[in-house]
C-alpha cells in the first residue's frame, strides 16, 4: 500500500545492512518473519540480518497477527491521552488497528528496502499468533520461519505457553528461534524514538478522520 502521511520515513539504519552474498549462493528462498511491531521485534530483524540469516535475495513475507493484546499496544499513545473514546463503535477500533497495522508495516518494508531488501512484503492475519503462523507457513512452505524468544520465566511459560516452543514443535518448517540479549534490545532503543514518533504520525493520520 501507499505511505498517506507526509512525514518523514523511518532513516535508512534503522536496520542494519545486510552481509555480501556470493554470487554462487545467490538463490532465492521464502522467508518467514513472524513480528510484533515490538522494540523486541525489530532487535530480532535486525540480529537475523547480521547473522546473514536473512539475504537480499530472499522471497521475505513478514507476518503480523493481529490478537487482542493489540488494542493496548498500538493505541496506547491515545489511551494515554483520552483519545480512544472518539470511536463510536468497537467495529471502528477493530477497522482502524488493521489499517493502522497495515501502514505502519510499509514503513518497515520500506526501511529494508532501502539498505537492499527489495523482495518483501508483508501479511497481517487475525487470530491465535500460534494457529496463524502455523497455518501460513503450511500455505506457504518457507525454507525458515524466523521468531523471537522472550525468554518468559517458568511460571508464565507454565500458564502461558510460549510461542517459540508451540512453532518449532507445530511449524511443518524449519524454525529459527532468535535470541537477542539485553544489550542488543538497548542498542535499539534510540531507533525506537524514530519508530514512536513515525508511528504517532501513522495513528493519528488515520484516527483524526474518525
Amino acid at each position: 500500500m501507499e505511505s498517506n502521511n507526509p512525514t518523514s520515513p523511518l532513516p535508512s539504519e534503522f536496520f542494519p545492512s545486510p552481509a555480501q552474498t556470493p554470487l554462487s549462493d545467490h538463490r532465492p528462498r521464502v522467508i518467514v518473519i513472524a513480528y510484533d511491531h515490538s522494540l523486541y521485534g525489530d532487535a530480532v530483524i535486525s540480529k537475523a540480518i547480521k547473522l546473514d540469516m536473512l539475504r537480499p535475495t530472499d522471497d521475505i513475507r513478514i507476518l503480523h497477527i493481529i490478537s487482542q493484546t493489540d488494542y493496548k499496544n498500538l493505541f496506547s499513545p491515545m489511551n494515554s491521552s483520552g483519545g480512544t473514546s472518539g470511536f463510536a463503535r468497537e467495529d471502528d477500533m477493530d477497522s482502524t488497528l488493521y489499517q493502522v497495522a497495515d501502514a505502519f508495516m510499509y514503513e518497515v518494508i520500506q526501511a529494508l528496502r532501502k539498505i537492499g531488501f527489495n523482495n518483501i512484503k508483508s501479511e497481517i492475519l487475525r487470530g491465535d499468533p500460534k494457529e496463524s503462523v502455523t497455518d501460513y507457513c503450511r500455505i506457504t512452505k518457507p525454507k525458515f520461519l524466523i521468531t523471537g524468544s522472550r525468554g518468559l520465566g517458568a511460571i508464565k511459560r507454565a500458564v502461558m505457553g510460549s510461542v517459540s516452543n508451540y512453532l518449532a514443535k507445530h511449524c511443518p518448517c524449519p524454525v529459527l528461534v532468535v535470541k537477542v540479549d539485553h544489550s542488543e534490545i538497548e542498542a535499539r532503543k534510540e531507533m525506537n524514538e524514530k519508530k514512536n514518533a513515525k508511528f504517532a504520525d501513522v495513528l493519528a493520520s488515520f484516527t483524526n478522520v474518525k
